[in-house]
């Protein structure tokens, strides 16, 4: 595997390059997120139109035929209408959870007050089903600590930082056999430490893991840029996150997982304040 560079740029405050950079998977997740929608909008038009029809038949009976012979006909058509309802109320529940992650991740983001680490881990695994690759083929494993402290730090920092660490994790299970994403949490006396664990492609093995947060640097291997043709790869995912979480003392540590993949554990310190 060969670590490609391009020549530096002109620098830009991190958050300018973080606008810059975010709207290519966010804009994968919401195309996928739109796709899911369209989903179960289908399926309720078309039971919707059944229920319309069975409806007819309903009352064709209760015109034409005696009230007992009416009884042996309407039942099997009313048990049939009201598993359809209950599909009906189960599509409708999808499709509202589905805006309500979105909605609660971009609340966290705006918002100023403190971040649940739990609960951005908790959304983010649900609005990356959005995508489809993670839809069909990754397995998730949520491992939440409990009772982990809310913390002073931006959700607008905090989100971006741990979608680029996801993105990662999930792009390098392109081309790989096994497919599992662990999300955890875990507190100690001064951290609250967020893990995003693959089975991957895993790290570069002739280069140190704190080369690949260099702003333009990738390494991916070519299986998964043969299977991931849309993303371009410029290798600012990992600097990034970095940056975002610097200035409250947080650190990010990329560590191979044995028999492949990567660990990608985030140190945020319990002490964390707001920064200008």
């Amino acid at each position: 595997m060969t670590l490609e560079t391009k020549p530096a740029i002109i620098e830009c405050p991190v958050e300018v390059l973080g606008e810059l950079d975010r709207p290519a998977h966010m804009g994968r997740l919401l195309r996928g997120l739109i796709h899911n929608i369209n989903g179960p909008l289908q399926n309720i038009s078309m039971l919707l139109e059944l229920m319309e029809r069975h409806h007819a038949k309903i009352e064709g009976h209760l015109q034409t035929e005696a009230a007992a012979a009416a009884q042996d006909a309407l039942r099997p058509l009313c048990d049939a209408q009201k598993g359809r309802i209950q599909r009906i109320l189960e599509q409708v529940r999808v499709f509202s959870e589905m805006l309500k992650d979105f909605m609660v991740l971009q609340e966290i983001e705006t918002n100023e007050s403190e971040v649940d680490v739990n609960l951005i881990l908790e959304k983010l695994s649900r609005a990356y089903k959005a995508d489809l690759f993670f839809k069909h083929h990754v397995t998730l494993t949520l491992r939440l600590a409990p009772k982990v402290p809310l913390l002073r730090l931006r959700g607008r920092h905090l989100v971006p930082a741990l979608e680029h660490l996801v993105e990662n994790a999930v792009l390098s299970m392109r081309a790989s056999k096994e497919k599992t994403l662990v999300l955890s949490s875990e507190v100690t006396a001064d951290h609250v430490i967020v893990e995003v664990k693959d089975t991957g492609c895993g790290l570069p093995k002739d280069r140190f893991p704190e080369e690949l947060f260099l702003p333009f640097v990738t390494a991916w291997p070519d299986e998964v840029r043969s299977a991931d043709k849309a993303s371009q790869h410029v290798g600012l995912g990992l600097t990034l996150a970095q940056k975002l979480l610097e200035p409250y003392g947080a650190a990010i540590v990329l560590k191979p997982e044995e028999g492949g993949g990567t660990a990608a554990r985030v140190f945020l310190p319990l002490s964390g304040t707001f920064f200008p």
